[in-house]
This record gives C-alpha cells, sequence and structure tokens, in this order.
C-alpha cells in the first residue's frame, strides 16, 4: 500500500531534486509500453502525491509506516465535470507537482496515488501507487515537523469506512466529493546556502555505460591479450545476467543494448583482437519525451497563515 509492488525495498539509485523542483510522474496502462495508454477512462476517481522525510534510503521497510504527508490532491470539480483522473488522460499520463519551497533538504519518497472509484460502491475502490526516491539538494537546514493531523502512517491513511472510497460515481445528486486522507500541508522557511557540492549518496555513477532502470552497467576489464579479452566478454555477460534478473515491469531495452555490446566484444576476440574493449558500437537510446511535460493542475488553492505554517485549502465548487 506504501509504494506499490515490492515498494519496502529500497532500489539503487536516488534523483537529485533542486529546489522547488517539479517532479513529474507519469502513469502507464501497460508499465512496459509508452504511449499505448493510461488508465482507462472509466476509473475515475481523485489523484494526490505524498512526502515522507527518511534517514536511511536503503534500508528495508523504510516506505511502510508513520511520517507520511500530503503536498498535492485534486479531486472532482463541480464547475467542468471532472475528476482528476480525466485530467490525467488529458496530461497523457503525466503528473507534475512542485516540491514546497520550505522542504528541508535531505532523502525522501515521493508517493504519487491514484484512487479509482468505478467500483467503490460495492466495496471495491481501487488504489494505484508507487514511489520515488529523490534528495532534496537545497532547503532549509531545519528539522521537518508535520502538524497533529497532517502526518500518518500508510498503510493507515485511509479507512474503509471513510465516505470516500464508498462513493457511487453513477448516483446523481450526491453530496460534494471529498477527498480521503489528510489535508495538504506545505513546509514553510527560508533557504540557508547554496546546493551542497557533495555526491548525492545513490547518484547514477558517473562510469555508467548502459543503465536500464535501477541497474548500471560498468566499463569492462581492459583487454591486452587473448585471456583478458574473454575475462572482458566475461565480465560484460555477468553484468548482463543481473540486468536480466532486476529487470522491472517497465521493461529491458537496456539489458537487449548491453547484451549487443557483449556481443560486440566477443566477435572482437575471436577477430585475434589483442587491446581494448571496442567502443560501443551502439549509443545508448536517451528515452524521448512523447509529449511535453506539463505544468501542474489545480492551482485553485487559498494560501493560509495558520499558527505560522502555511497551508492550502482546495478550492471547492458549489
Amino acid at each position: 500500500m506504501a509504494c506499490g509492488r515490492d515498494g519496502n525495498k529500497p532500489v539503487a539509485f536516488t534523483c537529485p531534486a533542486p529546489h522547488r523542483a517539479t517532479l513529474t510522474f507519469e502513469l502507464r496502462l501497460h508499465p512496459d509500453e509508452r504511449g499505448k495508454g493510461v488508465i482507462d477512462k472509466s476509473h475515475k476517481g481523485p489523484c494526490a502525491v505524498y512526502l515522507k522525510k527518511v534517514d536511511d534510503m536503503q534500508a528495508d521497510n523504510a516506505a511502510s509506516g508513520p511520517g507520511w504527508f500530503k503536498i498535492w490532491e485534486d479531486g472532482y470539480n463541480n464547475r467542468t465535470r471532472k475528476w482528476c483522473v480525466d485530467t490525467l488522460i488529458e496530461k497523457n499520463g503525466l503528473l507534475s507537482v512542485k516540491l514546497p519551497t520550505g522542504l528541508p533538504r535531505g532523502k525522501y519518497l515521493a508517493r504519487p496515488e491514484i484512487l479509482a472509484l468505478h467500483n467503490a460502491a460495492i466495496g471495491d475502490a481501487q488504489f494505484y501507487t508507487g514511489c520515488a526516491q529523490i534528495y532534496v539538494e537545497q532547503g532549509p537546514d531545519v528539522a521537518l515537523i508535520v502538524p497533529e493531523g497532517k502526518s500518518v502512517s500508510i498503510p493507515g491513511h485511509v479507512s474503509a469506512s471513510d465516505a470516500g472510497l464508498k462513493y457511487n460515481l453513477y448516483r446523481k445528486n450526491q453530496a460534494e466529493y471529498k477527498i480521503p486522507g489528510p489535508g495538504v500541508f506545505i513546509p514553510t522557511g527560508q533557504v540557508s546556502g547554496k546546493p551542497s557540492a557533495s555526491k548525492v549518496e545513490g547518484a547514477v555513477p558517473e562510469d555508467c555505460m548502459v543503465k536500464n532502470a535501477n541497474w548500471c552497467a560498468k566499463p569492462v576489464p581492459s583487454i591486452s591479450d587473448e585471456e583478458s579479452c574473454w575475462a572482458s566478454v566475461k565480465d560484460c555477460w555477468a553484468q548482463g545476467e543481473k540486468c536480466w534478473a532486476g529487470a522491472p515491469p517497465s521493461g529491458n531495452s537496456g539489458c537487449k543494448t548491453w547484451e549487443r555490446y557483449c556481443e560486440q566484444i566477443q566477435r572482437s576476440c575471436h577477430s585475434g583482437a589483442r587491446s581494448g574493449p571496442p567502443e560501443m558500437a551502439e549509443k545508448p537510446a536517451t528515452v524521448k519525451l512523447l509529449v511535453e511535460i506539463p505544468q501542474p493542475w489545480n492551482d485553485v488553492f487559498d494560501l493560509v497563515q495558520e499558527g505560522g505554517i502555511r497551508r492550502r485549502e482546495p478550492w471547492r465548487a458549489v
């Protein structure tokens, strides 16, 4: 529930996130096929984005439990008669949200949450979620303090008895829809200093030759004779096996690229090469955006000062 499939297992890499960065999450109907659909249009419902600050990104079960807070949400707009999922489909499955200005620097899990209500009336509201590991590079050097009632545990942030989880999409003249979970919390604070020059723990290595999800290929050993040539081939295939073993549902294109490089080195050994390894004939493909990254939507928030803590109250049409 916290981070979806295998969500309590940390991954190798953490994304650096500059001050006030815009995070964009991509949702797909099929995880390994971009541009083949987002989510079925019948799966109408709200969206939210949660954050959790963690001390040790590589700790097992860092995702589950307390410490989560919501920084964005979008439900049903009575004026446009659109659910968040409707807008998400219009935006080609790309959901953008800005990190709060006052977010202290450090390690966070970022969690988008889609709630489909097509079967909610019969007790089958469906959550779609996942998490990204990020490091906020610049922010106030203070402890993150989330007010009581805004900090929640996941699982546990919603209840099966919540009205928002039992809502009947097909009934007319209903009461206003209430998005499940806590209210939005926006930390405040002043940024101090410049971004740290130190390397982000978990950043993609500079010598990464080919990347596939959370796997990176490292340079193979140098070649100076026949023995070292075949040792280089062996190392290449061994790395490739790890790529295939760890390839997620989102695809394995990087594994295929690396496999072809192994075949290239192997051919060079057969041809008597005694130096190398050869330069990759096929450069790793850069994933191109199929559409333009959308700006965050639902900027219909009134800023409210409450006890020195800025919070956001979602606009509600009546």
